[in-house]
């Protein structure tokens, strides 16, 4: 197993991400936010596009999770949208990142075939760099793992595609965490949906090697939303 991620297994990963329409959006912002993490004890950052994630190099030395999110025009759900090319990925791992986070889910818009050439490709170019594989289905699990050109399996997407929306709810979606450990040798990664400390702790019971949180530590006005709704349904 790769060193880098041998030292993630049994650590919890945070998510620093915004966008350009929050206020929280830019590499001086996102570079604060990881401080602050880093600060609590947060044992990696996965962050966004190469701007951001070189901010965060210079203050971070536990490792760092790349992305790079791209949303084009048509259905959401056919739209593979996190580091989909081989230009993209380049740009992350230079700017970086340890590890390549990216999307490789199963598609319309792009099959298995066209995916293991691109993971081909990157794993070529950059064979040191390990590549967590966002996914929605324990099927797709299955297959990158078997594929040998991904390191880690996430549950990142689980909810976010067509085959998968049926799964999209409030909370993690355990039952792929312990059908994925049931499958796989590969560290299984819980990322999606995790808002609590009981939704931490139901996630690790069912075998997750390492957890990422994002939104319920890095985007406030998504927690106010949320703490706002409750808010008023308690008050009706």
């Amino acid at each position: 197993m790769n060193k880098t991620v041998q030292n993630l297994i049994g650590k919890m990963i945070v998510s620093c991400q915004a966008y350009e329409d929050t206020p929280l959006y830019g590499p001086d912002y996102m570079k604060a936010m990881a401080e602050s993490v880093l600060l609590g004890g947060a044992e990696g950052i996965r962050a966004c596009w190469p701007q951001d994630i070189r901010a965060i190099r210079s203050i971070c030395q536990k490792p760092i999770i790349g992305i790079y999110k791209e949303y084009k025009q048509g259905d959401p759900l056919d739209q593979v949208f996190i580091t989909s090319t081989f230009e993209q990925a380049k740009a992350v791992i230079e700017a970086g990142a340890d590890i390549l986070g990216m999307d490789c889910t199963i598609r319309k818009s792009r099959g298995l075939s066209e995916l293991l050439e691109l993971l081909e490709k990157i794993k070529e170019a950059y064979p040191h760099v390990p590549i967590m594989a966002d996914l929605a289905t324990t099927e797709e699990g299955i297959r990158l793992a078997e594929s040998g050109l991904v390191d880690i399996i996430s549950t990142t997407l689980n909810g976010y595609t067509g085959e998968s929306l049926a799964d999209k709810g409030e909370e993690p979606n355990c039952r792929m965490v312990r059908e994925l450990k049931q499958h796989i040798s590969l560290p299984v990664n819980a990322e999606g949906r995790i808002w609590t400390l009981q939704d931490l702790q139901a996630v690790l019971e069912a075998g997750a090697d390492m957890v990422t949180i994002g939104t319920a530590i890095t985007r406030p006005h998504l927690i106010t939303e949320r703490f706002l709704k409750a808010y008023r349904q308690a008050a009706v």
